[in-house]
């Protein structure tokens, strides 16, 4: 579990300082087109909304309420892997083994 902890609060951090630069340095309006127009930027994106609708899923079935499923779920598609490191930062500290990470929160 230290390990989870671990790399998820890494990535909190990560995601944090690269978020926070990316808002202050670049424009996300202009930028964010020419990203898109190549190939690999749609490749990425379509990575990410996978990797949401996967993460989604997996909440879902283990969140025990709609309303907290469908507020991680908005933050997912709002704050990308940020909030996906903050929720398994979270559930990992809920959690008292791996195998309790994994089961639905009941």
């Amino acid at each position: 579990m230290a390990a989870i902890r671990t790399i998820s609060a890494l990535g909190v951090v990560a995601m944090t300082i690269a978020l926070f630069i990316g808002f202050t340095s670049g424009d996300f309006s202009g930028e964010g087109g020419e990203i898109l127009d190549l190939i690999w930027g749609r490749i990425t994106l379509i990575d990410l909304y996978v990797g949401v609708a996967l993460l989604s899923a997996f909440v879902v079935w283990r969140e025990r309420s709609p309303a907290v499923s469908g507020a991680w779920i908005v933050a997912f598609v709002v704050l990308g892997h940020l909030a996906t490191a903050l929720y398994v930062l979270l559930a990992s500290l809920r959690a008292d083994s791996v195998e309790e990470l994994f089961k639905p929160v009941r």
